[in-house]
């Protein structure tokens, strides 16, 4: 990377300015006589003050463009790789021009720009493609402070109708300054291509004084139209490589879906089977095998529902139900879905807990919400073999976040990727591999979620357990200071 010196930080010093100031009378004073000698021979003797006039205004229009150049020179000569407002513009605007990876664009905007201004640190948002749903910070870890802000966040809406550019403030109880706080961001500017936001840029606090000059301002809101051109560009390019990937794993996601369904359907219809074959030999039905046959057909009917749920949550689908929305208690919805699994939770020796404050609210499809919360719990207590199921709920940014988080075996970091996707069951643990399902429950949480406007995503996962975060939009009259109510079920005693 270029180390550059630019105007920002080339203020020259008591001897630079005295040179500079003496050079520029030097200049003037031999361009004035310059003047005057040449233009004399047209005027006579008489009319001699018209050419000392003539000169002086000539000399009046080029003193402003010849300070400048003055003060450039003794920039040059001070700092051999001084840039000027206009070179820096050309420079960065010309490699944005050519930048359509974002890797490439956080080098230019996050690691040179910052220093070229004399800013201590940047932070460059992108709004996430292809679904669009939270802008990411470029170079950042995706779990770090501030690092990814959901579009219909508190904060990103500060930024949205934002002309021009954002102070944020230092307040700590400023609810939607917090990611920003966070990253150490005081001023942000929004990159829109139209109407439509794409990315915003965070300053760190300059490193000369306590407010950022005028002159740095200037550049970056003249950048501001390239840098969102170069956002655009780079989201295309991310959204044409996911394309090419998921062509790529249409044919593989046909193989698996054929091989887990057959599988799965496969087990329940066998042990039917020989049920309805020792029955032939028997006169009266005893416990055992109605219990069998009970099970299997509960099993064949999860799946069916399953697969029939998942061609329900089409994107065709998801945009028409958008309908039936309203307040959701999020409290009574969490204890409904627990006390579903209280049974299996007991046989496995879990132990459920619900933490989630009173009058904490959700707006959205209440079906929609419990569908989603409760594959999410199911994935939860199917492969946990011993240990606690948490679910906690709790405001912030303006959504409700509900964290599922289980002691289980973890998730191998190379499925993490594809923990979402559609008819994908991991294999990389014994647990994983010995556990039935047809790999739809998280898919179809995932659309869900996303259908109400929210989040989904694995905030954590190790050998010690597993955390799946879910945020959606709140009701905005909760009271933050709500009691938090704890319940507990299951577990082995």
């Amino acid at each position: 990377m270029r180390e550059r010196i630019t105007f920002a930080g080339a203020d020259p010093g008591f001897i630079a300015m005295l040179l500079a100031n003496v050079l520029l009378a030097l200049v003037v004073t031999l361009t004035y006589f310059g003047l005057s000698t040449l233009l004399s021979p047209f005027f006579s003797r008489r009319d001699a003050p018209m050419a000392y006039l003539l000169a002086t205004v000539t000399l009046s229009l080029t003193i402003v463009p010849l300070r400048r150049r003055v003060r450039a020179l003794i920039n040059r000569l001070l700092h051999s790789g001084w840039q000027s407002g206009e070179e820096l513009l050309r420079d960065i605007g010309g490699a944005l021009s050519r930048t359509i990876d974002s890797d490439a664009l956080r080098a230019q905007l996050v690691d040179d720009l910052p220093q070229r201004l004399l800013l201590h640190s940047a932070t460059l948002w992108m709004l996430q493609p292809p679904d669009d749903l939270a802008f990411v910070a470029l170079g950042c870890p995706p779990h770090a402070a501030g690092a990814t802000l959901l579009a219909n966040g508190a904060s990103v809406g500060q930024v949205r109708y934002t002309a021009g550019y954002l102070m944020i403030p230092s307040q700590e109880d400023v609810d939607w300054a917090a990611p920003f706080q966070a990253r150490d961001v005081r001023l942000v500017i929004p990159m829109c291509v139209g109407d439509r936001l794409v990315g915003f840029y965070g300053c760190g606090p300059p490193q000369q004084s306590r407010s950022y000059p005028p002159r740095v301002l200037e550049v970056l809101l003249m950048l501001a139209p390239a840098i969102a051109s170069a956002l655009e560009n780079a989201r295309a390019y991310a959204t044409i490589a996911q394309l090419n990937q998921q062509l790529r794993a249409l044919d593989q996601l046909k193989d698996e879906f054929i091989e887990s369904v057959g599988h799965e359907l496969r087990t329940p219809l066998t042990s039917l089977s020989l049920a309805i074959q020792f029955l032939t030999s028997q006169c009266e039905m005893t416990p055992a095998l109605v219990q069998v046959m009970c099970n299997g057909v509960a099993r064949l009917v999860a799946l069916v529902d399953r697969v029939l749920s998942f061609d329900e949550h089409t994107p065709r689908a998801l945009i028409a139900q958008g309908t039936g929305s309203g307040s959701i208690e999020i409290a009574p919805l969490l204890h409904e879905i627990v006390a579903d699994y209280a049974l299996a939770a007991q046989i496995k020796g879990l132990e459920l807990v619900v933490r989630a404050p009173a009058g904490l609210a959700a707006w959205g499809s209440s079906s929609q919400l419990r569908r989603a919360l409760h594959e999410t719990l199911d994935n939860a207590v199917r492969y946990s073999a011993a240990g606690q199921v948490t679910l906690s709920a709790t405001r912030q940014d303006g959504l409700v976040r509900v964290s599922i988080a289980d002691e289980g075996p973890g998730i191998p970091h190379e499925e993490r990727d594809r923990l979402f996707a559609a008819f994908f069951r991991g294999r990389g643990t014994r647990a994983l591999a010995e556990t039935p399902g047809a790999g739809l429950g998280l898919s179809i949480a995932r659309r869900d979620v996303e259908a109400l406007g929210g989040r989904i995503w694995l905030e954590h996962s190790d050998p010690n357990g597993s955390m799946i975060c879910v945020a959606v939009p709140a009701v905005t009259t909760f009271d933050d200071e709500g009691q938090t109510e704890e319940r507990a079920l299951g577990g082995s005693g």
